[in-house]
């Protein structure tokens, strides 16, 4: 999250008990936890349920529920707005068109933007490794099928680029070479 954001909601990091450069699943898991330790059902809470009145855990439940709220809101507002500049830089340059999209391509389409690794692994959860193995067709290090769909797609979206060609091009070469792999074994 940028840095303007964390600072206009401090006090909502505060309430969570976070560091004003928590991600959204941090975010996610801090708000369930103290929920969950708040809510009138908690083991822990019975412990000093006389130091703490109904009242004031209901009030405490009301501003957690507003500080994951407000969060939420502004880490999803940045993240379409990241998308939103991707999708302009997209407009201004003059992206190649590839008849097959390979590892090559959405690496010399990336270049073209002037986008880095690192941010597409922020912006998709998909970590760095497989990224690159992802561009350089090293489908013997990329996880099952399944996964490596999802992170082209992603990888795809993020490139504003055809979420549906991207990912069946890229997935026909792997599975090919998979099966020729599996082949010369026996």
């Amino acid at each position: 999250m940028s840095s303007d954001i964390n600072k206009q909601n401090e006090k909502y990091f505060d309430m969570l008990e976070l560091k004003p450069n928590a991600s959204l699943s941090e975010i996610k898991s801090a708000y369930l936890h103290l929920k969950k330790l708040y809510s009138s059902y908690s083991p822990v809470l019975s412990t000093i349920s006389d130091e703490i009145s109904d009242t004031k855990r209901t009030e405490l439940l009301g501003q957690i529920e507003e500080a994951y709220k407000q969060l939420k809101e502004q880490y999803l507002f940045v993240e379409t707005d990241k998308q939103k500049k991707t999708w302009e830089r997209v407009a201004d340059k003059n992206i190649p068109e590839f008849e097959v999209f390979s590892g090559n391509a959405l690496k010399l389409t990336r270049e073209v933007l002037g986008v880095e690794l690192q941010e597409i692994s922020l912006a998709t959860g998909i970590p760095v490794r497989n990224l690159q193995n992802i561009e350089k067709e090293r489908f013997d290090l990329l996880p099952p099928s399944g996964y490596v769909r999802i992170y082209v797609t992603k990888y795809a979206e993020y490139l504003s680029l055809d979420t549906k060609r991207v990912p069946d091009d890229y997935m026909k070469a792997m599975d090919k070479k998979r099966q020729k792999t599996h082949h010369d074994k026996f």
